[in-house]
Protein backbone atom coordinates (compact mmCIF):
# COMPACT_ATOMS: atom_id res chain seq x y z
CA UNK A 1 0.00 0.00 0.00
CA UNK A 2 1.16 3.56 -0.55
CA UNK A 3 0.50 6.36 1.19
CA UNK A 4 0.44 9.76 -0.61
CA UNK A 5 -1.65 11.76 1.61
CA UNK A 6 0.33 14.10 4.51
CA UNK A 7 -2.88 13.33 6.25
CA UNK A 8 -2.89 9.58 5.43
CA UNK A 9 -6.55 9.48 4.73
CA UNK A 10 -6.38 8.49 1.09
CA UNK A 11 -4.16 5.35 0.11
CA UNK A 12 -3.83 3.71 -2.94
CA UNK A 13 -3.59 0.14 -3.00
CA UNK A 14 -3.93 -1.15 -6.18
CA UNK A 15 -1.14 -1.49 -9.05
CA UNK A 16 -4.27 0.41 -11.07
CA UNK A 17 -4.44 3.21 -9.29
CA UNK A 18 -0.84 3.55 -8.87
CA UNK A 19 -0.77 3.75 -12.60
CA UNK A 20 -3.54 6.40 -12.90
CA UNK A 21 -1.87 8.54 -10.23
CA UNK A 22 1.27 8.12 -12.30
CA UNK A 23 -0.55 9.33 -15.29
CA UNK A 24 -2.64 12.23 -13.23
CA UNK A 25 1.25 13.11 -12.49
CA UNK A 26 3.04 12.88 -15.76
CA UNK A 27 -0.30 14.31 -17.81
CA UNK A 28 -0.44 17.56 -14.98
CA UNK A 29 3.29 18.39 -14.68
CA UNK A 30 4.61 20.21 -17.81
CA UNK A 31 8.17 19.43 -18.74
CA UNK A 32 10.78 21.15 -17.74
CA UNK A 33 8.69 21.84 -14.01
CA UNK A 34 10.39 19.01 -12.28
CA UNK A 35 13.96 20.47 -10.83
CA UNK A 36 16.77 17.94 -12.23
CA UNK A 37 14.58 16.18 -13.93
CA UNK A 38 13.46 18.11 -17.48
CA UNK A 39 12.35 15.09 -19.35
CA UNK A 40 9.54 14.79 -17.19
CA UNK A 41 6.37 15.84 -18.06
CA UNK A 42 3.92 16.66 -21.11
CA UNK A 43 4.15 19.63 -23.57
CA UNK A 44 1.12 19.28 -25.41
CA UNK A 45 1.23 22.88 -26.75
CA UNK A 46 3.72 21.74 -29.28
CA UNK A 47 0.82 19.94 -30.98
CA UNK A 48 -1.79 22.53 -30.36
CA UNK A 49 -0.06 25.04 -32.39
CA UNK A 50 1.61 22.26 -34.81
CA UNK A 51 -0.07 22.76 -38.50
CA UNK A 52 -0.83 19.42 -39.25
CA UNK A 53 -0.02 16.92 -36.36
CA UNK A 54 -1.84 13.44 -36.49
CA UNK A 55 -3.28 11.28 -33.90
CA UNK A 56 -0.69 8.86 -34.56
CA UNK A 57 2.07 11.21 -33.87
CA UNK A 58 0.52 12.41 -30.36
CA UNK A 59 0.15 8.87 -29.65
CA UNK A 60 3.56 7.75 -30.02
CA UNK A 61 4.51 11.15 -27.97
CA UNK A 62 2.17 9.63 -25.08
CA UNK A 63 3.36 5.98 -25.32
CA UNK A 64 6.96 7.75 -25.20
CA UNK A 65 5.94 9.45 -22.22
CA UNK A 66 4.66 6.32 -20.56
CA UNK A 67 7.44 4.16 -21.32
CA UNK A 68 10.15 6.37 -19.91
CA UNK A 69 8.21 8.42 -17.04
CA UNK A 70 5.58 5.45 -15.16
CA UNK A 71 6.90 2.29 -13.37
CA UNK A 72 3.55 0.57 -12.78
CA UNK A 73 1.87 1.64 -15.79
CA UNK A 74 4.45 1.01 -17.91
CA UNK A 75 4.42 -2.79 -16.82
CA UNK A 76 0.77 -2.91 -17.47
CA UNK A 77 -1.73 -3.41 -20.84
CA UNK A 78 -2.91 -0.09 -21.24
CA UNK A 79 -4.35 1.09 -24.53
CA UNK A 80 -4.29 5.03 -25.85
CA UNK A 81 -7.07 6.31 -27.80
CA UNK A 82 -6.38 10.17 -28.72
CA UNK A 83 -9.01 12.42 -31.28
CA UNK A 84 -8.28 15.18 -32.79
CA UNK A 85 -11.57 17.69 -33.23
CA UNK A 86 -11.93 20.93 -34.21
CA UNK A 87 -12.75 23.47 -31.90
CA UNK A 88 -13.21 27.53 -32.30
CA UNK A 89 -9.78 28.62 -32.10
CA UNK A 90 -7.39 25.63 -32.32
CA UNK A 91 -7.57 21.87 -32.35
CA UNK A 92 -8.59 19.79 -29.32
CA UNK A 93 -7.24 16.66 -28.17
CA UNK A 94 -9.39 14.24 -26.53
CA UNK A 95 -7.17 11.71 -24.71
CA UNK A 96 -8.41 8.55 -23.42
CA UNK A 97 -6.35 5.87 -21.65
CA UNK A 98 -7.18 2.40 -20.52
CA UNK A 99 -5.36 0.47 -18.05
CA UNK A 100 -5.84 -3.31 -18.00
CA UNK A 101 -4.27 -5.23 -15.19
CA UNK A 102 -5.61 -8.83 -14.92
CA UNK A 103 -9.24 -9.12 -14.78
CA UNK A 104 -9.27 -5.10 -13.25
CA UNK A 105 -9.54 -2.18 -15.74
CA UNK A 106 -9.88 1.81 -15.27
CA UNK A 107 -9.49 4.78 -17.84
CA UNK A 108 -8.48 8.48 -17.52
CA UNK A 109 -9.65 10.99 -19.96
CA UNK A 110 -8.01 14.40 -21.09
CA UNK A 111 -8.79 17.17 -23.18
CA UNK A 112 -6.30 19.79 -24.51
CA UNK A 113 -7.16 22.74 -25.88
Amino acid sequence: MIDLALDSKIFIDTNIDAALQELDLLFNTENTELIGYPEYGTNFEQFLWSTSPSTDTVKEYIEDKISNNTFFLAQMEHDVDVQILDGEYRQIYYVQISVINGNNSDSRTYQFK
